[in-house]
């Protein structure tokens, strides 16, 4: 049987939020009960903003166009050209820089009220707010969205106005991915496999850590195996999450191990998964010997509550902890935040 989570979609938006770096989409809806943010809470939110964009007026900009035309504008494209100029037919291809609306960031804006609207999920009311929006906005074309092109974008003075409405765009771009690698979804809970959960837990404890907190750096670490020979055979090691004290010799090392049963079973007896445990002792054993470290592994709560801390000497330690994924997001966030205290 395949091993599924079912997720709230409130807490589904947070972890999206911090694993696309917008934790600022939570505090614009720390006034509102988390308990109502639901796929069209979000997908309505996305359309009042919406309309405050078009009250404000759709940015312009110059773009780079390319045209067939019988009148010398802009820069002739000889190489597409010559085959106009072979036939002695009164044409060239001449590309030109025009004023538009047709800019990037009004794509995005346009394609993701199409997807509202044709989007099943969404309550009819809702689709319907997105298609009448959709019409009024005229010349501009739709773009096929992927993570590269949200990535890609940086707000200035002059396209600030559209931050609010680009993260809310990308976080349902994101649980429209995910709808559609994981299968069920409703206006509450998603349904999602362990291996989306997993890389969806890994990039948000990534996102968390870096905005939640300021006395370590975080970053993900290439760990060097301590043996002489040759290492072209050796297994990389990397962590997901490393978190370096930035005044004391500590670190914590934070793997996030998304399974359905976090406990494997032998002749009756359940254990932690051994090689998470291995791995996570590797990451441990390879770190200097005057540092203090603690290795995190993070489990779903499923069933069993656990919180383990196993010593290997005065600097080495190894936690195993569970998380409730159907918790309220603000436990989820204290709980988080209360492991990452100093040594």
């Amino acid at each position: 049987m395949d091993s599924i989570f079912k997720v709230p979609i409130r807490n589904v938006f947070c972890l999206i939020s911090y694993a696309a770096d917008m934790p600022e989409l939570i505090n614009q809806l720390s006034d509102v009960d988390e308990d109502i943010i639901t796929y069209d809470f979000i997908a309505r939110r996305f359309n009042q903003e919406a309309e405050s964009l078009l009250n404000k007026g759709l940015r312009k900009d110059f773009i780079n166009h390319v045209e067939e035309t019988n009148r010398l504008r802009g820069r002739v494209l000889m190489n597409q050209s010559m085959s106009f100029i072979m036939e002695n037919k009164p044409a060239l291809v001449c590309e030109m820089d025009v004023y538009s609306i047709n800019i990037q960031l009004n794509q995005i804006f346009k394609t993701t009220l199409e997807s509202i609207y044709k989007n099943h999920f969404v309550s009819e009311n809702v689709r319907n707010e997105s298609f009448n929006i959709w019409k009024t906005v005229r010349d501009v074309n739709f773009i096929n969205l992927d993570r590269e092109i949200f990535q890609r974008i940086r707000f200035n003075r002059l396209t600030v106005k559209y931050k609010p409405i680009i993260h809310l765009a990308r976080l349902l771009y994101e649980l429209i991915l995910l709808s559609h690698k994981s299968g069920e979804w409703d206006l509450f809970t998603a349904k999602l496999d362990d291996q989306s959960m997993n890389n969806l837990f890994e990039k948000f404890l990534y996102g968390f850590y870096q905005a939640e907190q300021d006395q370590y750096l975080v970053k993900s670490e290439k760990i060097h195996w301590k043996l002489e020979g040759n290492a072209r055979y050796l297994p990389s090691m990397k962590t997901d999450v490393s978190m370096i004290h930035k005044k004391n010799k500590e670190k914590i090392i934070i793997d996030a191990k998304f399974y359905k049963n976090m406990f494997q079973q032998y002749y009756d007896k359940s254990s932690f998964h051994s090689h998470n445990l291995y791995q996570m002792f590797s990451y441990l054993m390879h770190q200097p010997n005057d540092m203090k470290v603690k290795g995190i592994l993070i489990y779903p709560q499923n069933g069993y509550m656990v919180n383990e801390t196993y010593k290997w000497n005065e600097n080495v330690s190894v936690k195993v902890i569970s998380i409730n994924l159907d918790s309220s997001w603000n436990t989820i966030y204290q709980e988080l935040l209360s492991e990452v205290t100093p040594f």
